[in-house]
């Protein structure tokens, strides 16, 4: 069975890699989930390129259906991280089955966990108290 999430958001990532540099460091990503919990959980990803402008190539996600068992997320985060240009940046958002959400800010060789907190009136609180 396993659990389904949806990814509902990934912008385009801006890189000065080449097509090919970018292909290879994705294929290096998946290989090195092999052996561990995450192998095959990198494959339904489709990379597609959305222009070229300026020296840079601009590279999307492309998903046959977004709901999916996303269990390699942070790698996916960690591998942008590795191909993001230098003043990039991209949000990846996930929410679950249960309503949960979760999601990451991928800065150049940085990847940080996004906090969704509920606030009224712009203070926190806790759901059900």
């Amino acid at each position: 069975m396993g659990y389904y999430s949806t990814l509902r958001k990934c912008g385009t990532v801006k890189t000065p890699l080449s097509i090919e540099e970018f292909m290879n460091k994705w294929n290096e990503a998946i290989n090195s989930a092999i052996g561990t919990d995450e192998e095959g959980y990198l494959d339904f990803y489709i990379w597609k390129m959305d222009s070229d402008e300026d020296g840079f190539r601009f590279f999307a996600i492309d998903m046959d259906d977004w709901s999916a068992k996303h269990y390699a997320d942070r790698l996916l985060a960690k591998f942008i991280s590795s191909a993001i240009a230098p003043d990039a940046s991209c949000i990846l958002e996930f929410s679950g089955e249960e309503g949960c959400q979760w999601g990451y800010y991928v800065q150049r060789e940085t990847v940080k966990d996004i906090e969704y907190v509920m606030m009224v009136d712009g203070k926190p609180i806790k759901g059900g108290e």
